[in-house]
């Protein structure tokens, strides 16, 4: 091999090789820690009855369409976990700072009237059958679609369900 032909086989393998390893890291490299904080779920889509809106009003599910919603739900009365809950979501809210417009917050029961400490500013909705993933209630996200895709431990730690929905939110702002 001359001279010039290792140079252009050098000059090769340094541009291929990029493209070789990160095609190799995308279909054999997993990750050993996730980014995330709240358990991803199997998005599926989350049909709610009829909302009440913080005025009293009535509002359909739909019209919520295009926002990131933060569900807080409560199967059977408000203990210590649903009121820490529903403190947090509004903590989250106000923590995303000029983009909490893009969020709504949903409290879901099985009784038609509860007392929310933190909770003047929500819609509300009763749900008489929750479904399974609903049931041991909590804090979870619903994305933009209506999907049901993220739910956060009890007694979650609110700086990392703020740094979940801060890059949710900054990667549905690019898209």
């Amino acid at each position: 091999m001359t001279h010039s032909q290792v140079k252009l086989l050098a000059l090769l393998a340094l541009f291929v090789a990029p493209i070789l390893a990160a095609w190799l890291a995308a279909n054999y490299w997993t990750p050993q820690r996730l980014t995330n904080y709240g358990e991803l779920l199997q998005p599926k889509p989350l049909l709610l009855p009829v909302l009440t809106a913080p005025g009293g009003q009535t509002r359909a599910w739909a019209e919520l369409r295009g926002k990131w919603v933060l569900l807080v739900v409560a199967p059977a009365g408000c203990d210590a976990a649903c009121s820490h809950a529903t403190w947090l979501a509004r903590q989250v809210r106000l923590a995303q700072g000029r983009e909490r417009d893009r969020i709504e917050r949903v409290f879901l029961s099985t009784q038609a009237e509860m007392n929310l400490p933190y909770g003047n500013e929500v819609y509300r909705a009763v749900l008489a059958q929750p479904t399974e993933a609903l049931a041991r209630g909590g804090l979870f996200l619903v994305d933009p679609m209506g999907n049901l895709m993220l739910r956060f431990p009890q007694h979650a730690d609110g700086e990392r369900v703020i740094r979940d929905l801060h890059r949710l939110l900054q990667a549905s702002q690019r898209s």
